[in-house]
């Protein structure tokens, strides 16, 4: 794993983690302009960048974003966000309960059990990203059912050198994930942000209600997965520093 720095290490802190099969860069550089009064952390999770090894286990990696917030930041962190995996990884940091989160912000976190799914799924994502590191698209109709209506985002924001078998990990841990316990004992501030157009992160914010009801749960109108952070990267950027400043 590894991670990349901007800013005032005296300022406070937020540290983002990126969605599978993206980079940190990819997700986040748009909206660093915006975070120059923060000490801004991007997590680049293994396999997703060219200088981490392929992904054996995304807990493994869980585990190095809990140390680095512990050897660099006195096991304190203002704000831990994170996109569609990564805000699955939001939820596993601020559920153990190791680290020290005033807030949290999820975008599209995907909480969901799929079951017997599993392997489906995961041959479908792994055949859908195989088909366009080979130039191929992807029918219309798919897209649109899986990402939202007319959103390309997700594509626009591959990392082309991933590889299958860090596909096939991340998908193993975030389609058998289970929200712990123990996060029903978070006491900072929780937002879940979704778009209208995504099927799953309206469920897995049912779910995690029934853990933490006082989670600020927002519908951003017509959008599709990774679309509000990838297309409007200003007004995303505008709103999640408002939430930073609310009390």
């Amino acid at each position: 794993m590894n991670f990349l720095c901007f800013g005032d290490k005296n300022n406070k802190s937020i540290l983002f983690i990126h969605g599978m099969a993206s980079t940190a860069m990819l997700c986040y550089e748009p909206i660093l302009k915006y975070f120059s009064d923060y000490y801004v952390i991007l997590a680049e999770v293994d396999g997703h960048s060219e200088r981490t090894d392929e992904l054996v286990s995304l807990e493994n990696n869980c585990d190095e974003i809990e140390n680095y917030i512990i050897n660099n930041l006195s096991g304190n962190l203002y704000c831990l966000s994170g996109f569609s995996m990564g805000a699955t990884m939001v939820v596993e940091i601020i559920g153990r309960g190791n680290v020290n989160v005033a807030k949290a912000h999820l975008d599209a976190a995907f909480l969901t059990k799929m079951g017997l799914l599993t392997k489906p799924y995961e041959y479908m994502f792994c055949k859908a990203i195989k088909r366009i590191q080979n130039g191929k698209t992807i029918p219309k109709f798919l897209m649109d059912a899986i990402m939202g209506k007319d959103n390309n985002s997700i594509i626009e924001m591959l990392y082309w050198d991933i590889t299958l078998n860090t596909i096939k990990s991340a998908c193993e841990y975030v389609y058998r994930y289970n929200i712990p316990e123990n996060i029903r004992n978070y006491k900072g501030t929780i937002a879940f942000w979704r778009g209208s157009n995504e099927r799953y992160p309206r469920k897995s914010v049912t779910l995690l209600k029934n853990y933490l009801p006082a989670i600020i749960d927002l519908e951003i109108e017509y959008m599709g997965h990774g679309q509000y952070l990838h297309e409007h990267s200003d007004e995303y950027a505008n709103k999640l520093i408002e939430y930073l400043q609310s009390g």
